[in-house]
C-alpha cells in the first residue's frame, strides 16, 4: 500500500470489536499493552475516556490499531496509553507509519509511548517532539536456562540466589489479595501514589492466565512478590515488591531468576524487565541479569507539547514524596493522585 493510499480512522472498542484482538494476536510487535484485556482493566479501574483507534483501508481491512485514553493535563487532556512502557501503533508491514502517524492528528494532544525494538519510525516526519523516558533491558531466551543463568547472569546474581535459598527461601503462586498488602507497603516505603487493589483484580480477571503472581516466603512470611504478564513469545517482570526488612535473603534476585526459568520452561523468547531511570538503583539491578537495553521514547504531537511526557518531574519530587508518604498512599487520596498521574 502507498503512502498516498487512503486510511480511514475508526474508534473502537477493544473488547468489543472482535477484529481489535486478532490483529493483536497476529502482530509480532504487540505487547499485553495493546489487548483488549488491558485496555479494559483500565477502564474499569479508572474510568478514563476510551480513545483507541484503528486504521483501515478502502476494502475495510484493519492495518493498524493504537490503543489509548483521554486523560487530564491541567487544562486540557492527553490521548495515551496510560501505566505502562509501550503504546505504539501496530502497523501491517506494508502500511507506511508515517501515513498511519498522520492520520492520527486529530487536533488533540497524542502521546505515544516506543521502544527501540517496535518498529514504528516517521514520527519526525509527521510532527512529533520527542521525550526520553528511561529504557528497558529485554532478555532474548536463546540458550537453556541452565547455559543463560552461567553465560548472562552475573555472578552476584548467581550467589545472592543461592543465598535465598540457603536463606529457606521459597517461591510459589499467588493472589491478589495476598500480593497488594506487601506492594502497598512498597509504594508507602518509596513515597508513590498506588494503584487501587480493584486495578489487579481487573488484570487478572481480564488478562486470565496472562497474569501470574509470585511470592517470595521464608518461615512462614510473604517477603517479596512479583505480577508477571505472559503474553504471547514475551514475560515481562512488572510491579516487583518486597519488605525492605528481608533484603538480606535476596528475595528479589530469586524471583527474577524463577520468572526467568519460568519463561525459558514456557519456551517463550523473551523476558522484558520494564522501564527503569539508566541511573537508579532499580536499572543496575535488572541489568545484572544479563539482556540489551533499548532506550524508550515518548512522541508528542503538537510537539510543542512534547513536556506532557516529561517524567523528570517525579524524580526531582522523590525526596518530597517519601516524607510526605503516609499522605500519598492514604487509601483515599493514593488512587485518585494515581489517576491524575496516569504513570
Amino acid at each position: 500500500m502507498t503512502e498516498g493510499d487512503a486510511l480511514t480512522v475508526r474508534s473502537v472498542s477493544p473488547a468489543r470489536d472482535a477484529e481489535w484482538s486478532a490483529f493483536v494476536e497476529s502482530h509480532p510487535a504487540a505487547t499485553v499493552f495493546h489487548t483488549a484485556g488491558w485496555a479494559s482493566a483500565v477502564e474499569t479501574a479508572f474510568g478514563y475516556d476510551p480513545a483507541h483507534r484503528w486504521l483501515a483501508d478502502r476494502s475495510g481491512a484493519v492495518r493498524a490499531v493504537i490503543p489509548g485514553f483521554a486523560v487530564g493535563e491541567g487544562l486540557g487532556s492527553s490521548v495515551l496509553n496510560p501505566f505502562c512502557e509501550y503504546g505504539f501503533p501496530l502497523v501491517d508491514e506494508d502500511i507506511s507509519d508515517a501515513a498511519v502517524l498522520s492520520a492520527l492528528d486529530d487536533g488533540r494532544t497524542r502521546i505515544v509511548k516506543d521502544a527501540g525494538w517496535s518498529g514504528v519510525s516517521g514520527y519526525r516526519s509527521t510532527g512529533y517532539g520527542g521525550v526520553p523516558t528511561g529504557s528497558a533491558i529485554r532478555l532474548a531466551l536463546d540458550r537453556p536456562f541452565e547455559t543463560l543463568r552461567e553465560s548472562a547472569f552475573d555472578r552476584d546474581v548467581r550467589r545472592c540466589v543461592r543465598t535465598a535459598r540457603d536463606h529457606g527461601v521459597t517461591v510459589r503462586d499467588g493472589t491478589v489479595e495476598e500480593f497488594y498488602p506487601l506492594y502497598l507497603a512498597t509504594m508507602r516505603r518509596l513515597g508513590s501514589p498506588q494503584f487501587p487493589e480493584r486495578f489487579f483484580t481487573a488484570l487478572a480477571d481480564e488478562l486470565g492466565t496472562g497474569v501470574t503472581i509470585r511470592l517470595a516466603e521464608r518461615a512462614g512470611e510473604t517477603i517479596a512478590g512479583v505480577l508477571l504478564f505472559e503474553h504471547g513469545e514475551t514475560t515481562m517482570v512488572w510491579t516487583p515488591v518486597s519488605r525492605r526488612a528481608h533484603w538480606e535473603h535476596r528475595p528479589n534476585h530469586l524471583l527474577y531468576a524463577e520468572a526467568i526459568e519460568r519463561a525459558c520452561a514456557a519456551g517463550r523468547s523473551t523476558v522484558d524487565f520494564g522501564r527503569s531511570r539508566r541511573e537508579s538503583s532499580v536499572h543496575g539491578f535488572k541489568a545484572q541479569f544479563g539482556g540489551v537495553e533499548y532506550p524508550l521514547m515518548s512522541f508528542v504531537t503538537p510537539p510543542h507539547h512534547a513536556s506532557r511526557a516529561s517524567l523528570d518531574g517525579y524524580g526531582r519530587l522523590a525526596p518530597l514524596t517519601q516524607r510526605l508518604a503516609p499522605l500519598i498512599t492514604h487509601p483515599t487520596i493514593g488512587p485518585k493522585l494515581k489517576r491524575a498521574i496516569h504513570e
